[in-house]
């Protein structure tokens, strides 16, 4: 049976599943879907995992992905401002290059990125070593030139984004029920969220993948706010709070409550937009 290469371009997956549909990705659906085209010779995604949920790549592990690992890079710009640079993609088409050259019994490569930057190695792999490759991107966002360049396509199964005012107003309802469980000092920030609601919201509907789009979601809408606090250890945290004079939260929970108004008055409100798209480095290229 013919052996495969699996490589995952993982920014682009992750922030592609958010943005557009809104859920995160599920490692063990890649699995099967490169189990289609034979053996598993090799699978790696590429990353700065220190920019993603932990829990990211303990679902990797599972599916039997490695974790391939590189911090971005920091620099400055003519101005002085500080820039991020991510190196994952190039480490990722220089061992896509590697494995093509060292290991002929691998003859189909399956892609998972939807990026367009990936038409040259794709052409060298078909035209010049006779290799198969198939892209594996999210729909509505993959290039369709990197498509054409490759041949053949098997883009990643998305469920639409369940939404009704019904889930909506019960989600609201269940992140007050969070906030409200913090003591001690401890802070709401977006990730300790998004695990205290997949541990206990119960909407039936709402599959768990979907809650950290939907949480995402509420940023976008101005239900939920991102501002810097000070914990009491003295620990600057990036909090995530819900805006309690929104039109919507007041319905759902009544008029809005001056205590929680008085504890949030000191953080420092960041815009939400710096908080909901891909960093900064994520579009662009190492020189």
């Amino acid at each position: 049976m013919n052996e495969v290469a699996v490589f995952i371009d993982l920014e682009n997956i992750r922030y592609s599943m958010l943005n557009r549909w809104h859920q995160e990705p599920d490692p063990l659906t890649w699995r099967d879907k490169a189990r289609k085209y034979g053996l598993i010779g090799m699978a790696r995604a590429y990353a700065d995992f220190e920019q993603h949920p932990p829990q990211l790549r303990q679902r990797l592990s599972v599916a039997g992905i490695e974790a391939e690992h590189y911090p971005v890079k920091r620099y400055r710009d003519r101005d002085g401002s500080e820039r991020l640079r991510s190196i994952a993609d190039l480490h990722m088409v220089i061992d896509i290059v590697d494995t093509a050259l060292g290991r002929p019994n691998i003859d189909t490569f399956l892609f998972f990125t939807g990026d367009g930057d990936f038409i040259r190695v794709v052409a060298m792999l078909t035209n010049r070593l006779g290799k198969r490759v198939i892209i594996c991107g999210v729909p509505d966002t993959t290039s369709r030139d990197l498509v054409v360049a490759a041949g053949d396509e098997d883009l990643l199964d998305v469920s639409e984004v369940v939404s009704s005012p019904e889930i909506d107003a019960a989600l609201v309802a269940r992140i007050d029920d969070y906030e409200r469980s913090l003591y001690g000092g401890f802070l709401p920030t977006q990730g300790n969220l998004i695990g205290w609601l997949k541990q206990r919201l119960d909407l039936g509907r709402l599959p768990h993948e979907q809650i950290d789009g939907k949480v995402l979601e509420f940023i976008r809408q101005g239900l939920l706010y991102k501002q810097l606090e000070t914990s009491s250890r003295g620990k600057t945290l990036t909090t995530t709070r819900l805006r309690r004079d929104h039109p919507m939260v007041r319905d759902v929970l009544g008029e809005p409550c001056d205590d929680f108004e008085d504890a949030a008055a000191n953080g420092e409100h960041l815009a939400e937009t710096d908080q909901l798209s891909a960093p900064a480095w994520q579009a662009e290229r190492p020189d």
